[in-house]
């Protein structure tokens, strides 16, 4: 039922109360995790009430209406109602990072820890994990139907704290023998290479010294990473 996004998510819960699962579409996810014993309860939350009539029939039909509620949200409004119990684990999948990040802003106490997966690059989030004074415990790159996403767990603790010099790329050891990780890079050099040859230097001297300066930091990551690979 799951695809392997869903389900590299999924393998990252071992058990917990309560889960969340923001974005939900077919609930699938959040269906998947009670029928499996991973979550107690599940919230299948989504900002559209289209998927969410998709939702509420999927629960219906897999036997977990008891253990499952659909809610209609705009991310994590939800939460601060006195009805809503505490969260062990919201999970929000295939958004775009910036999107996430707007709905992680709204960060509450009865919430435990995040488990994201982005289908654009996170060093915004882990830029608000470190201001957070939050951790990232596992991150990971994937290719799943030939698009790229981003995993990212993050942890409401001090225990793995972001270094101002992981905010871009990560904690390479995430990245160890990861070579879709690698080949996404090394693509990412090649593009920017592509836009150099465009720009006149004497004209965009600051264009051009910018896309130098990225072009140095990937080839610096991909040095580290191949040390320890």
């Amino acid at each position: 039922m799951l695809t392997k996004r869903l389900r590299t998510i999924a393998d990252l819960i071992d058990s917990c109360n309560v889960v969340a699962d923001i974005g939900t579409d077919h609930a699938y996810l959040p269906i998947t995790l009670v029928k499996e014993g991973k979550a107690k309860f599940a919230y299948a939350v989504d900002v559209n009430s289209e998927p969410l009539g998709w939702a509420k029939k999927n629960i219906k039909q897999y036997n977990c209406s008891e253990k499952m509620q659909t809610i209609l949200s705009n991310g994590l409004d939800f939460v601060l109602k006195d009805d809503i119990k505490e969260i062990d684990v919201v999970t929000i999948c295939g958004l775009g990072s910036t999107t996430i990040l707007e709905i992680i802003k709204s960060d509450n106490e009865k919430i435990g820890k995040y488990i994201i997966c982005s289908n654009t690059e996170v060093s915004n989030i882990r830029n608000w994990v470190a201001n957070k004074k939050y951790s990232i415990s596992f991150e990971d790159y994937i290719i799943d139907s030939q698009k790229g996403y981003w995993v990212i767990v993050i942890e409401k603790n001090d225990k793995n704290l972001v270094s101002e010099k992981d905010i871009l790329f990560g904690n390479k050891n995430f990245f160890k023998n990861n070579k879709e990780n690698i080949k996404y890079y090394e693509n990412e050099i090649i593009k920017f290479k592509k836009i150099l040859n465009k720009i006149d230097k004497s004209k965009h001297h600051k264009s051009y010294n910018d896309i130098e300066n990225k072009i140095t930091e990937i080839r610096g990551f991909l040095n580290e990473i191949n040390k320890i690979n």
